[in-house]
């Protein structure tokens, strides 16, 4: 199968349930896509027994070290659906090596209900270790609300061990605000070949007392 029929396929799924990516995992890291790829991810998620929500993330990487991207999300509740739209760029500072530490800096803008409603600022941080198949992430950014002009600190961190060369696991723990509780996700992603780079499945909750759980598919292409 082409690559062109392999992108036709992922265009045309677009409205399904099934479609799904591995820009499910909140906590970022250093790494932008290949200077010579067009990489799409995309996922499916149900939480609270009854809420979905589908995302698809186009991306491209411009002047080397320029990653662009382009994002729908739709939310599926109880209480009405939400469609939301983001345009990102994102500047690596330093690649991801074996025993250094790289390093980006992300913004992000928000449209939904007919207006830019949001903008993040994210730092993300990752140290591949030098011996061991062991990368860790950190992430320190600054989201604003459009609509109330209040202000949100986010935080996170991830680690991501090759168990085999098939196999990686993921783990993250990330919070938006004092306020707000914690959410953690783990998840195993399994490298496929050249044009389906990666599927993922991942599960995760809050961490307040009701202890809300969600489920997670994605699949990222690259062509």
């Amino acid at each position: 199968m082409t690559k062109r029929v392999l992108l036709l396929i992922a265009l045309l799924l677009l409205p399904l349930a099934g479609w799904c990516a591995g820009g499910h995992y909140p906590v970022d890291d250093a790494d932008i896509v290949a200077p010579s790829d067009f990489q799409i991810e995309s996922w499916y998620s149900h939480f609270d027994g009854r809420n979905a929500e589908f995302g698809f993330l186009p991306a491209v990487t411009v002047r080397d070290r320029l990653e662009l991207t382009a994002g729908y999300y739709r939310l599926e509740a109880g209480g009405g659906n939400l469609d939301r739209f983001e345009l990102a760029a994102k500047w690596q500072f330093a690649p991801i090596e074996d025993g250094a530490i790289a390093s980006a800096l992300a913004v992000t803008v928000g449209h939904e209900d007919g207006e830019w409603s949001d903008w993040l600022v994210n730092l993300p941080v990752s140290y591949a270790m030098a011996h061991a198949p062991v990368v860790f992430h950190l992430n320190a950014g600054w989201i604003h609300e459009r609509d109330d002009s209040s202000d949100h600190l986010f935080t996170g961190a991830a680690v991501e061990w090759s168990a085999t060369e098939q196999f990686d696991l993921i783990g993250q723990l990330y919070r938006e605000g004092s306020d707000e509780d914690a959410e953690a996700q783990i998840g195993i992603r399994t490298g496929i070949g050249d044009v389906v780079e990666h599927l993922d499945v991942a599960v995760g909750r809050n961490l307040s007392s009701d202890a809300d759980w969600f489920v997670t598919a994605g699949l990222t292409l690259a062509f």
